[in-house]
């Protein structure tokens, strides 16, 4: 059988195992009974509480063991600015629901990711993941085909001119003519309708794919008011926040 603290002495314990460390912090705190019961309805009841007393008498501890019974926090407090009223910004409040949707539309925003087969010969071909030689598709930081062995980008310079004057559609790559294009900009159609569509060579291996939608919701995210978060979602409950000296204050 453990001993209670709160109705033993000390003097009484023989060794550590007949000690019962109570799970919640609160009832771990020795010698604040009354303190600690109202303590536990503030938390319960989401209220305020004051501690006030002399240095070392426990304040700390109870607010420390107190956090342990707040719940989680599901919210984020942003400061938006105000175009019209800048020393004034809104305060925008965000649930994590929100915030969630939030990160899915920034994530579309960003485009999809596809193989190189499976975007268009001449993007594959420009992006350097395709051998203009033997059409084999490997590596875009290859500059020899390991399939056939010819250089990959040793006629692309003019194969470049000859698609660009053909089509008018490609956005040309302007710098060195021996190594593939970054990004391939041309157009689609899609429910009889002509976009623009972005391919960019992200890796060795991956295409990003962003079409007419990513990049509107991706030119709405920049024309965003900038924001400045006040109050983040992931936070802690407890903040350890002390005038007792000037280094401790700067340090928070």
């Amino acid at each position: 059988m453990y001993i209670n603290l709160k109705k033993k002495f000390l003097d009484e314990i023989e060794t550590t195992a007949e000690i019962h460390i109570p799970q919640d912090p609160l009832d771990r705190v020795i010698g604040h009974d009354d303190v600690i019961k109202l303590a536990k309805i503030a938390a319960r009841q989401k209220r305020n509480l004051l501690l006030v007393g002399s240095p070392g008498i426990g304040k700390s501890l109870i607010a420390q063991s107190l956090s342990f019974h707040l719940s989680t926090p599901g919210e984020e407090i942003s400061a938006v600015h105000n175009p019209e009223r800048p020393e004034r910004p809104f305060i925008e409040v965000k649930t994590k629901k929100e915030m969630d949707n939030e990160i899915e539309d920034k994530k579309r925003a960003e485009g999809e990711y596809t193989s190189p087969e499976m975007v268009p010969d001449l993007v594959a071909e420009r992006l350097g993941f395709k051998c203009i030689h033997c059409g084999d598709y490997n590596s875009a930081y290859q500059s020899i085909c390991p399939q056939c062995g010819g250089d990959k980008f040793s006629h692309i310079s003019a194969r470049r001119k000859h698609l660009g004057d053909l089509l008018g559609m490609f956005e040309m790559n302007s710098g060195p003519e021996n190594i593939p294009q970054e990004r391939v900009t041309t157009t689609r159609i899609v429910n009889d309708r002509e976009e623009v569509v972005i391919y960019e060579r992200v890796n060795g291996k991956e295409i990003k794919v962003m079409d007419q939608q990513s990049l509107e919701k991706r030119r709405k995210i920049v024309e965003e008011n900038p924001r400045h978060v006040i109050v983040p979602l992931k936070r802690k409950n407890f903040i350890q926040a002390t005038g007792a000296s000037e280094t401790e204050l700067l340090v928070m």
